[in-house]
């Protein structure tokens, strides 16, 4: 899938000439779908995780948290398997990292991807 080249922080790459890229990349795929909260997007309002309602919440159920989140990973089309999915809850901070192993065809994707609230 074709999509425009984002930095670490998910904002566009800019060039130092001012110019954007193209990129085919999984990796960034997958963080891109990881990053949505549920209802964000509005040509797409199904789309997304349910952050506000399942994740950052008083009693998360992590088991729970961790299917929809390798779910999420393994809606990619790229992405044939999900072999490992971390998550470290900071209740106090409301943070959410999550780190994940993805596997496709031509590669295995290892990265994680902080969810602040």
């Amino acid at each position: 899938m074709l999509d425009i080249l984002l930095d670490r922080d998910g904002d566009l790459k800019v060039s130092e000439t001012g110019d954007i890229s193209l990129t085919e990349s999984v990796r960034q795929a997958i963080i891109i779908r990881l990053r949505w909260f549920l209802g964000e997007w509005r040509l797409g309002p199904g789309k997304g995780l349910d952050y506000w309602g399942t994740v950052l919440v008083k009693n998360p159920n992590m088991v729970k948290i961790r299917q929809a989140i390798r779910d999420e990973i393994m809606s990619v089309d790229e992405v044939t398997a999900v072999n490992e999915v971390h998550l470290d809850h900071d209740v106090k901070e409301r943070t959410l990292t999550v780190r994940f192993e993805a596997v496709t065809d031509e590669e295995t994707i290892r990265d994680e991807v902080k969810i602040n609230a």
